[in-house]
Formats: C-alpha cells, sequence, structure tokens
C-alpha cells in the first residue's frame, strides 16, 4: 500500500485531531497577531492576483519588498516570524529554506538601530523612592520595587497573585510564574534593597487592600487607599516615565516600561554580576540577548578601562627587562 492511499483510509476523526494538534504549534497568547499577520499576507496575495498555490520565494521576497515600505527592519524580522509559522502549520510550506529571503532581511537590516527603552540609575530610583510622596505614588513605588529588583515585564507585574508574593519576615519572596518564555522564575526583595526600606515599603500597599479585593496584586491606588478595581498593563507601562516625570528627567515618555528590565540588568552587571548571573536573572534565552538589555554606563566604561590598565600593567612587568621588573606596580 503506498502513501496516498494509506492517507485516504485515514478517518476524518483522525484528520481533525491531527490537524487541532498542529494549531497548537502556535503560541497561544499571541495566536491572534499571528492570524492577523496571515490574513495581510493573504489580502495582499489577493490584490496581485495571485492563488493559493503561489507562495514562492520570489513572491516572498516581492511581499516583504512592500512591508518595507511600512515598517522598520526589526517589525519585518517579526511579521517574517509569524509568517513563517503560520506558513509552516496551514500550508505545509517552510520559508526558512528560503535563503534569497533571509539574505534580504538581514541586508536590510544592517543600517538599522534599535531603540534601547531609557534606564534609570541607583541613585535616580532611590531619590525617587525617598521623595516622592506615598499617598500619592505608592502603587508606582512598589511596582518599580518589584519591576527593578525582579527585572519583570510590565505583563508579569500586571497578572501578579497576591499569593505570588510571601512576606518571609526580613525579606519579601517573588514568583513569577508565568513568563514570556515559559521559564518560571522568582527573586527576593531584601530591606536593604535600595536605601529605603523596600519590604516595609511593599508590606505598606499590601496592607491597604480591601478584603473584597481579587487575586491580582496590584490595585487602583488613589489618595493614599487601594480600590477593588485591577490595575492594567497599561497604568504599570507607565511605572518608569511617571518616575522620570517626578524627578524632572527631560523625555519623560521616552522612559518606557520595558526599561525596568534594562535598569535591572544594568544595575546587576555594576555590581559585579558576571553575564551569566544576569542571563538567569532576568529569564533570558542566552548570554548573548542579555548582553543586549545591559546598558553601556559610565560605570561599567570605568570598570573595562580599569581592566584593561591592569592588564597593561601586568603584560608591562612581564616583559620588562629584569631591572625593571623588579620595580613595584601599584
Amino acid at each position: 500500500m503506498n502513501d496516498n492511499a494509506e492517507s485516504l483510509s485515514i478517518p476524518a476523526e483522525i484528520k481533525q485531531e491531527a490537524q487541532e494538534a498542529t494549531l497548537r504549534l502556535l503560541p497561544a497568547k499571541s495566536k491572534r497577531v499571528y492570524e492577523k499577520e496571515m490574513v495581510e499576507f493573504d489580502n495582499w496575495r489577493k490584490k496581485r492576483g495571485l492563488g493559493e498555490g503561489a507562495i514562492t520565494e520570489e513572491v516572498l521576497l516581492a511581499y516583504f519588498f512592500n512591508v518595507e515600505k511600512h515598517f522598520a527592519a526589526s517589525s519585518m524580522w517579526t511579521k517574517y516570524s509569524m509568517l513563517k509559522s503560520m506558513l509552516k502549520v496551514h500550508k505545509g510550506i517552510d520559508i526558512s529554506k528560503y535563503g534569497k529571503l533571509t539574505s534580504y532581511l538581514k541586508v536590510r537590516s544592517r543600517k538599522y538601530k534599535t531603540k534601547k527603552a531609557q534606564i534609570l540609575e541607583r541613585n535616580q530610583i532611590e531619590e525617587f523612592l525617598k521623595k516622592a510622596p506615598d499617598v500619592e505614588y505608592l502603587q508606582v513605588k512598589v511596582a518599580l520595587i518589584l519591576g527593578v529588583v525582579g527585572a519583570c515585564r510590565c505583563n508579569e507585574l500586571t497578572f501578579l497573585d497576591i499569593s505570588d508574593v510571601q512576606d518571609k519576615g526580613s525579606y519579601l519572596y517573588v514568583l513569577i510564574p508565568d513568563t514570556k518564555t515559559n521559564i518560571s522564575r522568582s527573586f527576593t526583595v531584601m530591606e536593604e534593597a535600595f536605601s529605603v526600606n523596600a519590604v516595609e515599603m511593599c508590606r505598606k500597599y499590601i496592607s491597604l487592600r480591601p478584603k473584597a479585593a481579587g487575586r491580582r496584586f496590584f490595585l487602583r491606588y488613589v489618595d493614599g487607599k487601594c480600590t477593588t478595581q485591577h490595575v492594567g498593563i497599561n497604568t504599570i507601562s507607565k511605572t518608569f516615565s511617571k518616575v522620570a516625570s517626578f524627578l524632572g528627567l527631560p523625555d519623560p515618555e521616552s522612559f518606557t516600561g520595558h526599561g525596568m528590565r534594562r535598569s535591572s540588568a544594568t544595575l546587576l552587571a555594576n555590581a559585579g554580576g558576571d553575564i551569566t548571573t544576569v542571563e538567569r536573572h532576568g529569564g533570558w534565552k542566552s548570554t548573548t540577548v542579555a548582553e543586549n538589555y545591559i546598558e553601556e554606563s559610565l560605570f561599567s566604561k570605568m570598570a573595562i578601562a580599569e581592566k584593561k590598565s591592569r592588564c597593561y600593567l601586568m603584560s608591562a612587568k612581564l616583559w620588562a627587562p629584569p631591572v625593571l621588573q623588579k620595580l613595584p606596580i601599584e
């Protein structure tokens, strides 16, 4: 019996189950976005008079040539990734084998420089925690503490459950069970995390929860009181801009929620954490990704310069004439 005969004998129920299993290959959280990208591609094909069978490398090159007119290079890679998954699942087409297409995207992205979220230095964070009045900014302060200490994404803070924040006396243990990379993380907030007592600040916010509040950790905070209304992701994402605005920093709107993760990685690196530690801290999949989150601050530049200077001095001592080798190197 050949393969075609075998496929014809497969019951419809089995085919349906196989189709449902295939659809699960797509990320559940982003399924709608993936489907939207496929619809955009299909609509473009139809406008150009291309049929179902016209999904070739040449067609995709033309599609992305038009995409480039409206999107940045980084967005083109995102659209490519989504379209690759959708075509593989629904059409059985693997566009990762299209060498010309990937080469085209690489060439277009060489001149593109990504805009990284701005960070806050430790002294700026501590100034805000000290000076901003609790009656207005307590919720912002707690989001800032957890976001920076735990390198949290905005959606992780938004959906944080009250049971995920456990008071251990001298510190708080925080669990992030559901992350973008499907890697659960946990971190601790110590009393001495900043120049103010970060644990007491979080406790104060927790103590203001109404009894009728739901499971979400972050609740709307108005005039020194928590309501039963959950804080949405838009409010959480404005945490950094509110801090920057209070501190009088230029262009506060450029301080996005993503800056919490970048600030966290940078502070850890500046404190002496190696790249592997930073990678594990933020739950990044590789050291390369983690490195992109670290701001090349003046502190880190000075540390690198100091290391280079020491290496140079040791090298000079090693290769100097015997008389010079006896001279002390400070």
